[in-house]
């Protein structure tokens, strides 16, 4: 594990690295020219110029850096004379010569100490004669704690050099009330007046950012986020110093310098101004002025000069106009943390009694915490679950898991019965919110309490324990759930009950028409999660069977959240069967009854299903698409941008993809990777960018999420997200170069299929991937086992027979597919037609698939090329226009070394059609490799020959006659100095490595 924090990682600050490269690049034209650069103490400006400086290093400029020192007599010019000597000391060149003479003559005259104007002159000079040979770079970190001569070379310098190339860069530190701090004024003043002169603050970075930051410093310890957010609020040494202290042992993160800054500071401060920053401290968040005034009961003017001076020594700023808070959050933990058990609860009274009487908001949840800790639980009990439910109203339902927790663990007498109803609210907004495992253990521990629910209520809870275990990946234990729940039910429960109680060992009810009575609504909530269940594990069978026995108690009872579920999970699944636009029309109602209900997690069941619908099995792309992104923005308005929100962008994004529209994609991925999701929605979110990220050839970044959703998808054998998964693997592992690995990944697949899951059209790319993955195991020289084959084909003539009993749009999508397995088959088949690829070409064009339309037609290009040259030239430049639109860079590989195979030149492509030798070896002479002696096209024959292909297989992959397959072997034999193919592939083997052949 990391132990510190790692100091020299530099993190984002593009826009700032930006700015100061352009003004760099502006003195070449215009002269002298400055930017300084504001912000917090600790918010990475000498880091930021730090980097900055070392990039113009690089590009060539002469960079000179120099800090100013904290102390009242500091040597006159000290942060530029100190720059040139620490250049002297490391540097060399002309620069560094002419520095170096200067000093000399400077340190004999005590030049430092000297007439300041003459001083002046000299190191403006100076400066300038270096500007001469490359551009100067002048930094002064910390600027407001410079001596008058240096702000005053400041203002020389720009004015005096008109034409040379000199940047000046100035880091200050703000003033504790905002804005320059007063020694700089009269610089700062006369420094505006100039055009070439830009100020820039330096904002604390974003909490993405931090987290970014974080992950290159404690890659292992992602929990450390809130932590750290909390204490920094983006500043980065705060951040560290944070980091430092835990990683030291503290699990508050409170660094022992930090807490010593603070109580340097605040026993310096007055009395007054003391126990304002202690009340300050005490607060939840911002505090009122108003409620400040209310708890320190102080008169005006005496409590406006206690502010003003807590304000002015940087411990309190201002926010929001009237509101008060303590610069960090850091800062806060220090001074809260000093108080004494008897301080502490005295002040958080006061705040209770204090806020009362107060119009602030937020008043709930700052009553409940303060009456907390002052000590009050009935009263903290009676402000939680007001806040709770005012949470609750307003969609913040992270808000809400945690007040009704408070209220659950607040030890109130008499109020033990309640805490079970307070689990089971606090468990449903952790759901809401996204914190699955929060609602899994919540409701875990309801259902553990000695008078948790029997019956019909025990029923209803664990099915929603299985929605929570369903919604964070753990299928199996959410199956088991539910069938624990559908078998609590009382009899009359229907075929369903009794197939479950049998599947249990226990009798089950008999199979007959359930009653009219209360239990209706227990049995529709309890069947309908099960029917969702089902239809996620892609059961529709099962799920349409249980869905249908919901129905009829659903609509006697009148319960529109269970009916809107079930007529999403009918819905949905009818365009497995001949009705496609009969289930778009029970899904449209399960939208408007879910809408009408106000239920957010129900509504965003049903509009994920209804946009999958589209997107998917009725393959209305566009119209799919533009309901995920509704749907997205409808769920994040509600509160559930965490969960369902995110699911809808995974699946506007994966529709964006095969639509083309790769870089709308990406952003929808973004969008949802902010939120910072979890469970099911984490995965499958990693699994739509895992997509993008590989059609962009970033196959690292592929991998790494792949990698992560295996380690949740690859045990709880959910079929949603096992699927696509081992799919997307069979793609990378074809990506590089290795198919017999991907067609064993399209084995797993099978296996995952052959557990009784019925989704067409999650299965019928698996089979188009093991069809690819075989034909190119087989032209690779590494056919894979034929019982692989047989079963992959049986599976094909299945998936064709399910396409006759679909809907017609889906049915048309699987003969897609069906054309495309045909296809690849043809590749390895003896006499298949050239045409066969220009066809499925052809018909993904039409469907608006643009990246299988560019892969079609690279193999309708590679079955021409042997026999129609143009017209197999022409097909390749169109698949390289197809692929260069999306940025496909492995597509694109591909096609350029088909391309230099058949000896073509394509626009679109990559340049260079050779692969060059690494630029730091010499070229290898003949005695050395025997292979430099072979020309590029004979290599080439060597190449496939070495994979173990005929004559006539090679003239098939170089697009060349066999007889002259023949002339290159019998040169490339003598150049060698072998007598047969064997001999040849052994030379090949020993000097070229196997990953660095060329494809």
């Amino acid at each position: 594990m990391t132990t510190t924090p790692a100091r020299r990682a530099f993190h984002g600050r593009t826009a700032e690295l930006e700015l100061l490269g352009a003004a760099l690049r502006r003195t070449a034209e215009q002269g002298a020219s400055a930017v300084l650069l504001g912000g917090d103490a600790g918010v990475g400006k000498t880091r930021l110029v730090g980097e900055f400086g070392r990039l113009a290093a690089t590009g060539g400029a002469t960079v000179l850096t120099g800090r100013a020192l904290d102390i009242a007599d500091a040597p006159s010019f000290w942060p530029v004379v100190s720059a040139l000597r620490d250049h002297v000391r490391a540097g060399s060149g002309p620069a560094a010569r002419v520095f170096g003479e200067a000093l000399d003559r400077l340190d004999g005259t005590n030049g430092v100490a000297g007439d300041r104007v003459g001083m002046l002159g000299e190191l403006g000079a100076l400066v300038g004669r270096a500007a001469h040979t490359a551009p100067v770079v002048l930094v002064v970190d910390d600027l407001h704690w410079s001596d008058r001569s240096t702000r005053d070379l400041f203002a020389y310098l720009l004015a005096g050099l008109a034409t040379e190339p000199v940047l000046l860069v100035g880091t200050y530190r703000d003033d504790p009330g905002g804005g320059v701090p007063a020694a700089l004024l009269p610089l700062a003043t006369e420094l505006r007046r100039h055009r070439s002169v830009t100020f820039r603050q330096v904002e604390p970075l974003s909490r993405g950012e931090l987290a970014e930051l974080l992950g290159i410093w404690v890659p292992d310890r992602p929990d450390l986020e809130p932590l750290v957010w909390r204490h920094s609020a983006g500043n980065v040494f705060l951040a560290e110093e944070t980091v430092r202290a835990v990683l030291g042992g503290d699990p508050r993160g409170v660094p022992q310098t930090v807490r010593e800054l603070v109580r340097a500071g605040t026993a310096g401060l007055s009395p007054a101004a003391h126990d304002v920053v202690r009340t300050v401290a005490a607060g939840v968040g911002v505090v009122e002025h108003v409620l400040l005034a209310a708890v320190l009961d102080r008169p005006g003017a005496e409590l406006a000069v206690a502010v003003r001076e807590a304000v002015d020594a940087g411990f309190v700023v201002v926010t929001g106009g009237d509101s008060y808070a303590l610069r960090h959050g850091l800062m806060s933990e220090v001074v809260a943390g000093d108080l004494l058990p008897a301080e502490r609860i005295e002040l958080h009274g006061r705040y209770a009694r204090a806020l009362s009487g107060c119009d602030v908001p937020g008043t709930a949840a700052r009553l409940a915490h303060h009456w907390q800790k002052a000590g009050h639980p009935a009263e903290a009990l009676t402000a939680a679950v007001a806040a709770a439910e005012e949470a609750e109203r307003l969609h913040g339902y992270a808000e809400a898991h945690r007040h009704w927790l408070r209220a659950a663990t607040l030890p109130v007498p008499g109020a033990a019965a309640a805490r079970g109803g307070y689990l089971e609210r606090a468990a449903g907004a952790a759901e809401l919110a996204g914190d699955h495992d929060s609602a899994v253990a919540l409701l875990s521990e309801r259902m553990a309490d000695p008078d948790a629910p029997t019956g019909l209520e025990e029923a209803v809870l664990r099915a929603r324990l299985g929605r929570y275990l369903m919604s964070a990946g753990q299928a199996g234990e959410a199956e088991e759930a539910y069938r624990r729940a559908a078998t609590a039910l009382p009899p009359g429960g229907g075929p369903v009950a009794a197939a479950v109680a049998s599947d249990s060992g226990t009798p089950g009810p008999r199979a007959d028409v359930m009653p009219v009575d209360p239990a209706d609504a227990a049995r529709a909530e309890v069947l309908a999660g099960y029917a969702a269940a089902l239809l996620a594990r892609a059961d529709f069978v099962a799920a349409r069977t249980v869905a249908q026995e919901a129905l009829e108690p659903a609509r006697r009872v009148g319960e529109p959240r269970v009916l809107a579920s079930v007529l999403g999970v009918l819905g949905f699944g009818a365009a497995y069967t001949r009705d496609g636009e009969a289930g778009l029309e029970a899904l449209s109602e399960a939208v408007a009854i879910a809408e009408a209900t106000g239920d957010p997690a129900t509504l965003g069941e049903c509009l994920l299903r209804r946009a999958e619908l589209l997107s998917g099995p009725l393959n209305a792309l566009d119209d799919g698409v533009a309901a995920a992104r509704a749907g997205a923005e409808r769920m994040a308005e509600l509160g559930l941008g965490r969960t369902a929100s995110v699911s809808l962008r995974a699946l506007a994004a994966n529709g964006l993809f095969r639509k083309g529209a790769w870089d709308e994609g990406e952003q929808e991925v973004t969008l949802a990777w902010a939120a910072g999701p979890a469970g099911a929605e984490m995965i499958e979110l990693r699994l739509a960018r895992a997509r993008l990220r590989m059609g962009r050839g970033d196959l690292d970044g592929s991998e790494q999420d792949l990698a992560a959703v295996e380690l949740v998808a690859g045990s709880t054998g959910l079929p949603k997200l096992r699927l696509p998964l081992l799919i997307l693997r069979a793609g990378l592992e074809m990506w590089r170069g290795r198919p017999e690995v991907a067609f064993a990944h399209v084995g797993a697949g099978l296996d995952v299929v052959e557990s009784g899951i019925d989704d067409v059209w999650a299965v019928a790319p698996l089979l188009w991937h093991g069809a690819r993955a075989y034909a190119e195991a087989v032209i690779a020289g590494r056919t894979p086992d034929a019982g692989g084959l047989r079963r992959l084909r049986r599976h094909r003539r299945e998936l064709i027979d399910r396409a006759d009993r679909s809907d017609p749009a889906l049915r048309g999508v699987l003969a897609t597919y069906e054309a495309m397995c045909t296809a690849e088959d043809a590749r390895i088949t003896a006499g298949a037609g050239p045409e066969t690829w220009g066809d499925v070409a052809d018909l993904l064009e039409r469907l608006g698939q643009p990246y299988p339309t560019a892969y079609a037609r690279l193999r309708s290009a590679e079955a021409l090329l042997g026999g129609r040259r143009a017209t197999g030239a022409a097909e390749l430049a169109r698949a390289a226009a197809g692929a260069q639109a999306l940025r496909a860079a492995p597509l694109l590989a591909e096609i350029a070394a088909v391309a230099r195979r058949a000896r073509i030149v394509v626009p679109d492509l990559p340049s260079g059609n050779a692969r060059p030798a690494p630029a730091s070896s010499p070229p290898p002479s003949p005695v050395d490799d025997p292979l430099s002696t072979l020309t590029g096209r004979e290599l080439e024959v060597l190449e496939v020959l070495a994979a173990g292909a005929t004559n006539k297989e090679i003239a098939a992959r170089l697009f060349i006659a066999p007889k002259t397959v023949a002339a290159h072997l019998a040169r490339i034999f003598a150049k060698l100095g072998v007598t047969n193919r064997t001999q040849a592939a052994g030379v090949l083997r020993r000097h070229v490595p196997e990953p660095e052949r060329a494809e």
